[in-house]
């Protein structure tokens, strides 16, 4: 899978808080960070990904994957509203960055509602949490 770059963001150097274009409640969707803005030192790396989303945003991880250039998550569902994802990156010379980023959410307006789609994971992926594959590679979802 190669992700979007309608849905990537290159951070602000600074810790402000950044926003991902909306999604429909019902969208499952891949998000982006890249990540040389976080490296400082000849060769420094991201080794690190977690994403962490608060229990009352109705936002469910269902993957996370890092690469070379950039921290791609895997996003379904989510309760209507602006709803934050704290991201925390961690490099190979020791350094942390905390990072949070916003979604906007927006009510689906169709037959969807409801709807639990599933956005399979690229290769390499750890899924949030532990999930059961299904034979064709999608992640089973309730």
């Amino acid at each position: 899978m190669t992700p979007c770059s309608s849905r990537s963001l290159y951070p602000a150097q600074t810790a402000t808080i950044q926003n991902w274009p909306a999604k429909n409640v019902g969208d499952a969707l891949d998000y982006s960070l890249y990540l040389a803005p976080f490296c400082c030192d000849r060769g420094e790396s991201v080794i690190r990904l977690t994403v962490d989303v608060q229990d009352g945003t109705g936002l469910t991880v269902l993957w996370s994957a890092l690469g070379p250039d950039m921290a791609t998550i895997g996003l379904q569902g989510g309760n209507v509203g602006q709803q934050a994802i704290t991201i925390t990156l961690e490099t190979s010379t020791g350094r942390r960055y905390v990072r949070i980023v916003q979604i906007t959410v927006l009510p689906d307006s169709g037959s969807i509602d409801g709807v639990r789609a599933s956005l399979a994971p690229p290769d390499g992926a750890e899924t949030q949490p532990a999930a059961l594959m299904l034979d064709d590679g999608r992640l089973l979802t309730l």
